[in-house]
């Protein structure tokens, strides 16, 4: 069952069929703020990191960053996750994977051993040395997942509002 699914680097070209997707688990994400988080990480590749004997969809797998999305035989979408390869200063170059949506629509892990294996795909490209993989709190079932494919916490997130609220 998870070879009827395959991941590939979203286009600028393609990002409206992934809207559906996103509006269904973000539903205040409106479509004009989808197309310019999709515009910020589709950006093209760097001409020095192309490999010459590369195919376009190689290419595509080449961008320091990205939305990778995860289709079925049909190709509807199931799931996609943004990621971005930094240089970190404790791990070296890693590959940060963000914004994981999956939509199983039979029983199994199916979607998500496909993203799995496009983040293999990533870090080996970019020669990364960790993944680190963001879940929101509420994601359960996310994190069961990645903690059975061997993941642990690592450098907790904190988060707060960029302007300050004022106390009482």
């Amino acid at each position: 069952m998870s070879e009827a699914y395959k991941s590939l680097p979203l286009t600028a070209q393609t990002a409206d069929m992934t809207y559906p997707l996103v509006q269904m688990l973000k539903v205040d994400m409106s479509f004009d703020r989808w197309r310019a988080f999709v515009d910020q990480y589709c950006m093209p590749v760097a001409a020095g990191s192309l490999d010459a004997n590369a195919n376009r969809d190689d290419i595509l797998w080449q961008r320091q960053r990205g939305i990778i999305v995860v289709a079925n035989e049909r190709g509807y979408i199931h799931g996609l996750f943004s990621y971005y390869v930094r240089d970190d200063m404790a791990d070296g170059v890693v590959l940060h994977v963000d914004n994981v949506i999956a939509v199983e629509i039979v029983t199994g892990d199916y979607v998500l051993d496909a993203m799995r294996d496009a983040m293999a795909r990533l870090s080996d490209l970019h020669e990364c040395r960790n993944v680190y993989v963001s879940l929101g709190e509420v994601e359960g079932r996310l994190q069961s997942y990645f903690t059975k494919s061997g993941f642990v916490p690592s450098k907790v997130r904190y988060c707060a509002p960029a302007t300050p609220r004022l106390s009482a």
